[in-house]
């Protein structure tokens, strides 16, 4: 049978940062391979019980592009209000909603019964 890690030479399975230790798993965002050390990379956990694993060259690309912001308490309490307020608006409509549908159901209900009644009463005569 064949078996693909014969193609590669020694130096290609030696981890792309450090440049010491074999690959164990490859950069999530370039591909490049890893030895998971944490001086090579950063893991974090991601779902399915998996592993989200970046380089630090990738790291590097993505913090330069990262541009730091100043919150201003004031502004930040205006949109935790704004926030409020249309969860509250949100939650009188779900209310609302919920009335209404069980006030149909009621009057279906009523009007079955009534239904039911008024063939009894013509089935009697």
């Amino acid at each position: 049978m064949y078996n693909h890690n014969f193609i590669f030479s020694i130096d290609e399975d030696r981890c792309n940062e450090c440049d010491e230790n074999r690959v164990k798993e490859c950069c999530n965002k370039c591909g490049e391979g890893l030895c998971l050390s944490v001086s090579c990379c950063q893991t974090f956990p991601h779902h399915q019980n998996d592993l989200y694993i970046i380089c630090n060259a990738c790291i590097t690309d993505i913090e330069q592009k990262l541009r730091p912001t100043t919150v201003d308490i004031c502004d930040l309490q205006l949109l935790k209000n704004k926030i409020s307020k249309r969860m509250k608006v949100n939650m009188k409509k779900l209310e609302y909603s919920v009335r209404d549908r069980e006030k149909d159901v009621k009057q279906e209900q009523n009007q079955h019964v009534k239904q039911e009644v008024d063939k009894d009463v013509e089935n009697e005569l």
